[in-house]
Parts: C-alpha cells; sequence; structure tokens
C-alpha cells in the first residue's frame, strides 16, 4: 500500500479556548482531545507522512504524549502558538517555519500564516 500525505493545522490539544472560540462541539477538553486522536488514528495509518501546518497544543509539555499517541511520521510547521519546546520534542520528523514539497509533480508551500504570492506561482 502506498504512503499518503496529509496536511492538518491548529489542532490546539489541551486548549480549553478552542471550545469556545471555535465552538467546538465537545463538552470538556478531554473529550476533544480523544476525539482528535481518534479520528487521527482512523484516517493516518502509522507509514503515513502528515504535515502539522501550527498551533499543534496549548502547553508544550503534552507535546511529546500527542505525538506518541498519533499515527504517522510528523513534521510540524511551527505556527503562531507553538513556543520553542514544542519543535522540541521528541516525536518530530522535521520542524521548520516553511518548507515546499513537490507531490506528484505539483508543487505545495507549506506555511502556517496566509500568501497572496507565492514561490512558482506564475508556473502553474
Amino acid at each position: 500500500m502506498a504512503v499518503a500525505v496529509f496536511f492538518t493545522s491548529d489542532t490546539h490539544f489541551g486548549d480549553h479556548r478552542t471550545l469556545n472560540i471555535h465552538k467546538r462541539p465537545f463538552a470538556t477538553v478531554a473529550d476533544m482531545d480523544r476525539e482528535l486522536v481518534s479520528r487521527w488514528n482512523a484516517t493516518v495509518m502509522p507509514d503515513d507522512e502528515v504535515w502539522h501546518l501550527g498551533d499543534v497544543a496549548r502547553r508544550p509539555q503534552d507535546v511529546p504524549g500527542i505525538l506518541s499517541a498519533l499515527h504517522g511520521k510528523k513534521h510540524l510547521i511551527r505556527g503562531n502558538n507553538d513556543p520553542v519546546a514544542t519543535g522540541e520534542a521528541a516525536g518530530w520528523s522535521s520542524v521548520a517555519d516553511y518548507a515546499e514539497l513537490s507531490l506528484d509533480g505539483t508543487a505545495v508551500v507549506l506555511c502556517h500564516y496566509p500568501f497572496r504570492s507565492w514561490n512558482g506561482q506564475h508556473r502553474r
């Protein structure tokens, strides 16, 4: 079976603020975190690749445990809510602020922040 590549962002594990700000449909943060892990692992296989485009978790000390519970080879593109300790946590295959990939001949530019222009945008 081929390795799949997934992209996600703004999981905000352990962050009670997301229940209100983003209107996530969970009674507690623990319920939210369990469901996020369950859905991730139902979709991502252990050998798949996942690019997380920032804002992983409220508390960086929780990140190693979260990463160990999630399937896949995980890469972090840091977001505005990712302190240095989040990127230093065990379990990341790579950590950067920006990345460029080629997937089946398609150029993909990865960053937590939106762009008005990007490398290669005028070359299809």
